[in-house]
């Protein structure tokens, strides 16, 4: 993962959650739409960690690119201390400062 010591967690999940919810109604089927809307008040979870090398095929970025600048958010819902279901993996620069800057979605298909 990109230096830790210098990352804005809060500050990246945010970002993640606004083009989240700025774009899940586009991207996300009305009946995973209904059941995250139901169970997103207790079970809904966002995590932040490494940028995984199934990035390279959605953009130009190398291995190397991903590991020192990149993080990837990851968000859905989180049941039995795991991942039950994840809607969207967004990935962010590192340093990024807010959701006008370049992302890239992966979106629950």
């Amino acid at each position: 993962m990109a230096k830790s010591s210098g990352i804005n967690t809060d500050l990246l999940v945010d970002i993640a959650l606004d083009i989240f919810e700025e774009n899940l109604i586009d991207n996300l089927d009305p009946p995973d739409l209904d059941y995250y809307a139901e169970q997103v008040e207790t079970q809904g979870a966002v995590e932040l960690v490494s940028a995984f090398n199934d990035w390279q095929d959605q953009n130009d970025l190398t291995q190397e690119q991903l590991e020192q600048d990149y993080v990837e958010v990851r968000i859905g819902l989180y049941e039995d201390n795991d991942f039950d279901l994840i809607y969207a993996r967004v990935l962010l620069r590192a340093d990024q400062k807010n959701a006008q800057q370049p992302f890239f979605v992966k979106w629950k298909r």
